[in-house]
C-alpha cells in the first residue's frame, strides 16, 4: 500500500512539473510576466521549462529519480528566492510546497539507494 501511495505521489508531483514546464515552454503570459518582473532573460524561462519537463519524466524512472529531484530542488530554491527577493510574497507558497515535496522525494530515494547498497554488500559477503 505504501508503494502505491508513493507512486501516486510521484505521478501527481510529476504532473505538476509537466504543467509548469509546459507553461514556460509555451510562453504562457503569466510566466512571461513573472520572468520579466524578475528581469530575467526570456531564454531562462524556456530553459527552466525544458528542465522541468525532463525532470518530471525523470521522477517516474527509479534510476533517474535522485538526479531529477535534485535538479528540481535547485530550480525551486531559485523560484522561492526570486519571489522573496522581488517581494512577490503571495507567490512563495506554491514553489515552497513543491520544494518540500521534492526534498522528501530526494531523501526517500537516497535512503532506498543506501538500503539497496547495504543489501548488495550483504549478498556479496
Amino acid at each position: 500500500m505504501n508503494k502505491i501511495l508513493g507512486y501516486v505521489f510521484l505521478v501527481v508531483l510529476a504532473g505538476v512539473f509537466v504543467m509548469t514546464g509546459f507553461n514556460k515552454i509555451s510562453g504562457a503570459e503569466m510566466m512571461v510576466q513573472t520572468f520579466e518582473s524578475f528581469s530575467y532573460p526570456k531564454w531562462t524561462m524556456y530553459l527552466l521549462g525544458a528542465m522541468e519537463l525532463l525532470s518530471a519524466v525523470g521522477l517516474l524512472i527509479p534510476r533517474t529519480r535522485i538526479l531529477a529531484s535534485g535538479v528540481l530542488t535547485f530550480i525551486l530554491i531559485g523560484a522561492v528566492g526570486s519571489h522573496l527577493i522581488y517581494a512577490q510574497y503571495s507567490a512563495v507558497p506554491f514553489p515552497a510546497v513543491l520544494l518540500v515535496a521534492n526534498i522528501v522525494v530526494l531523501l526517500v530515494s537516497m535512503r532506498r539507494l543506501e538500503e539497496e547498497e547495504s543489501n548488495m554488500d550483504i549478498v556479496q559477503a
